[in-house]
C-alpha cells in the first residue's frame, strides 16, 4: 500500500482504505478509481489517497468479497459490472450521503433495471458474499429478481426506477442498527427483524424528498403479507404497494439460498406461501420465468446421472441441464425427464 497525492491519481488504481470526508464516506476501499471517482475527489478537498501497489498484490493482500454461486455456469451478469454496482452501493447505503446527494442511487437503480429491460433468456446465477459485504450482493440481487419481473411485465421506465431504489434500499435498517437477520420471512416477532423496519422509516422519512415517498412507503411496508397478517399495518392483497409484492419474491428466493438451501428449495418456498406471504400473480410470473428447477438446482436423471440445470427449458418442469459436459434439454424429444433433486452440497 502507499500513499499518492490526488494529482497522481490514475484511473485503474485500486483504493486500499476508506477515503472519507468528515463522516461522509466518498470512495470506499477496494474501489477502482474511474476518472469521475478521481474527480469526486478533488472536488472533496482530498490530499491524500492511499492505493494499493503491485507488491499488495503478489502477496495476496486483497481477498476476493464477492463468488458466483456456480462456477461452471455463466454468471447472470459480467463479474466487473457486479462488481462496480458492489461499489457504488456503498454510497447508496450511506445515509448522509444520500441525504446531500441521491445521484449514486439514480445511477446505479439505472444501470440495473437497463441491463434487464428486454430479458429474454435468464440464466439465474447469483454473485453472493458473506460478512459486511452480504448486504450489498443481498440487495443487488433481489434488485436483479425484481428487475426480471418486471420486464416480463413491460413494466414503464418509471416503474423500474422505482422498484430498483425500493429494492436497494429495503434493507437499509439491518446496516443501520448494526446486526441482519438474513431470512427474515418467517419469525416476525423478531426483535432485529421489526426493528430494521422502524429504524429505516424513522431514517427515511426524513430524506423522502430525494428518494420518493412511495418508496419509503414500500420499504417501510416491505414485510407486510398478501393475507395480511404481515408485520404491524395488515395490509393486505392489493392494498399492499406492487413494489413491495414484487420486491419480495427477489428478497426472499435470494435470502433463503443465502442461509444455505438451494435455488430449487427457495422456488418450492415461494409457492408453498403463495397466496399466504406472497402475492401468487408475481409467483407465477416468476415461476415462467425460472421454471421448477431454478439455475444450479442439483437432479438425478431417469437415466441415473447426476445433472446440474442450466437454465429453464420449453416449459416449466423440463429445463436444459449441464450433464457429463453436455447441454441437454430435458423432455419427451429426450426422453430424459428429473427423477430426484438433491439437497445442496449432495
Amino acid at each position: 500500500m502507499k500513499k499518492i497525492p490526488f494529482y497522481e491519481l490514475k484511473p485503474g488504481q485500486i483504493v486500499a482504505e476508506d477515503v472519507f470526508k468528515e463522516s461522509t464516506l466518498l470512495i470506499p476501499k477496494g474501489t477502482v478509481l474511474k476518472s469521475s471517482d478521481i474527480k469526486r475527489l478533488r472536488s472533496h478537498g482530498i490530499k491524500i489517497v492511499n492505493v494499493y501497489d503491485e507488491n499488495d498484490f503478489i502477496e495476496k493482500k486483497i481477498e476476493e468479497k464477492i463468488s458466483i454461486e456456480f462456477e461452471n455456469i455463466p454468471p447472470i451478469v459480467e463479474e466487473e459490472t457486479y462488481n462496480e454496482w458492489h461499489q457504488h452501493f456503498e454510497f447508496v447505503k450511506d445515509i448522509t450521503y444520500l441525504k446531500d446527494d441521491p445521484s449514486e442511487l439514480d445511477s446505479l437503480a439505472e444501470d440495473i433495471y437497463k441491463k434487464f429491460l428486454k430479458t429474454e433468456d435468464v440464466v439465474l446465477n447469483l454473485f453472493h458474499a458473506i460478512g459486511n459485504e452480504a448486504l450489498n450482493s443481498h440487495s443487488i440481487n433481489t434488485s436483479i429478481i425484481a428487475s426480471i419481473i418486471a420486464s416480463k411485465l413491460n413494466m414503464p421506465d418509471v416503474f423500474f426506477d422505482s422498484l430498483v431504489k425500493t429494492c436497494l434500499l429495503h434493507d437499509i435498517g439491518y446496516s443501520l442498527i448494526g446486526k441482519r437477520v438474513i431470512f427474515d420471512y418467517i419469525d416476525l416477532e423478531d426483535v432485529t427483524v421489526r426493528s430494521h423496519i422502524v429504524s429505516a422509516y424513522e431514517t427515511l422519512k426524513n430524506i423522502q424528498k430525494n428518494i420518493g415517498k412511495e418508496i419509503v412507503d414500500a420499504i417501510s411496508t416491505h414485510h407486510e403479507r398478501y393475507d395480511g397478517t404481515g408485520i404491524f399495518m395488515r395490509l393486505k392483497e392489493n392494498a399492499i404497494s406492487p413494489l413491495v409484492r414484487i420486491l419480495q419474491i427477489g428478497d426472499a428466493y435470494d435470502s433463503y439460498i443465502e442461509i444455505g438451501n438451494s435455488p430449487y428449495d427457495a422456488m418450492s418456498f415461494l409457492l408453498r406461501y403463495s397466496g399466504l406471504i406472497f402475492d401468487p400473480y408475481y409467483v407465477s410470473i416468476f415461476f415462467s420465468i425460472v421454471g421448477l428447477y431454478p439455475t444450479g438446482s442439483q437432479v438425478i436423471l431417469n437415466n441415473g446421472k447426476k445433472a446440474t440445470v442450466i437454465k429453464k427449458g420449453k416449459t416449466s418442469s423440463f429445463p436444459i441441464v449441464e450433464c457429463d459436459g453436455e447441454t441437454i434439454e430435458t423432455g419427451m424429444e429426450t426422453g430424459l425427464f428429473i427423477r430426484e433433486v438433491l439437497k445442496k452440497g449432495e
